[in-house]
């Protein structure tokens, strides 16, 4: 025992454990992202920036940017935790070959879709070569950063005119089949007397890439793991284009019950937006009753833990 003098208590000056990072495999934390990776990931984000601002057409408001901004970091936190491999595989290059190809159409042809599906290819190589996790459910998750650029509003200008001439038509149906007077030609109305115009402000393309985005995220959560899945994702763009059209038709309901000029006012796009956010919950009820009647064959797969 002994009997001296009391020692000083020396406090340790060692960090914290605050656990492993999602990032590194445990076992192996002192691997975390070799200088490839971080080459690798750099690249991609100064890529991406690129393709951002080499038209900045799209940054108009907040409809149309902030589904562009939250793209990626919804990705990021659908599936975490990401854990990187733990043998040191090499990101293959052949790939990029094909990476390289789309990506000099996407140029040729002046196409920000053809860019975006490149770079959301070049990020999947990464992610197959390098994340730890179930490969379908990481193949299914990649497709989510393809809409974390602006191709809906500088590539498809065209199918907004036809949201607005189908709209136009639905309008006309409907409330003729509920005994209004309705004249039609083109995108404008006269809809018991009152005239409407479906503008260009009523094509959806200001809300498509949010419904795509908003319908993509409630897919992967409500049934990412059916063996429908794929066949939910190609459908989305009818979800947005019947998000519209009901959207039109609730616009159309106010000029008609409350007068032109309170559908014209902030109720317009209050009432817009709610319809939406109704259909996408329709879209949300849909995608998990279809993941119960339809699960995968192999059984739901657990996330990676």
């Amino acid at each position: 025992m002994n009997l001296g003098a009391p020692q000083p208590v020396v406090e340790s000056k060692e960090a914290p454990d605050r656990g492993p990072s999602p990032l590194v495999p445990p076992g192996n934390e002192e691997k975390g992202l070799s200088t490839s990776d971080i080459l690798y990931l750099g690249g991609l984000a100064l890529g991406g920036v690129w393709i951002w601002l080499r038209d900045t057409a799209w940054i108009v408001g907040a409809e149309e940017t902030l589904p562009i901004l939250a793209a990626v970091p919804l990705f990021l936190w659908l599936g975490a935790p990401w854990r990187l491999k733990e043998a040191q595989v090499p990101v293959r290059p052949q790939p990029l070959v094909a990476v390289a190809l789309v990506a000099g159409m996407g140029l040729t042809f002046e196409l920000t879709l053809l860019l975006a599906a490149a770079w959301t290819f070049a990020l999947w190589n990464w992610v197959r070569d390098r994340i730890a996790g179930n490969p379908v459910d990481l193949r299914r998750l990649s497709i989510l950063p393809l809409l974390a650029f602006p191709w809906v509003s500088l590539d498809l200008n065209p199918v907004g005119w036809w949201f607005r001439l189908s709209g136009a038509w639905v309008v006309d149906h409907v409330y003729s089949a509920i005994g209004f007077t309705v004249v039609r030609e083109g995108t404008s109305l006269l809809v018991g007397g009152i005239p409407i115009e479906v503008a260009a402000a009523c094509s959806g393309m200001n809300s498509l890439q949010g419904i795509l985005l908003a319908g993509l995220v409630l897919t992967w959560i409500e049934s990412g793991r059916s063996r429908f899945y794929w066949g939910i994702v190609a459908s989305l763009p009818a979800l947005a284009w019947v998000a519209n059209t009901v959207r039109v038709c609730s616009v159309v309901a106010m000029a008609v019950g409350l007068g032109p000029e309170t559908a014209n006012g902030a109720l317009h796009q209050i009432g817009g937006w709610t319809v939406v956010l109704v259909v996408c919950w329709g879209w949300s009820l849909t995608a998990r009753w279809i993941a119960g009647a339809f699960p995968s064959r192999g059984g739901a797969t657990q996330k990676q833990a």
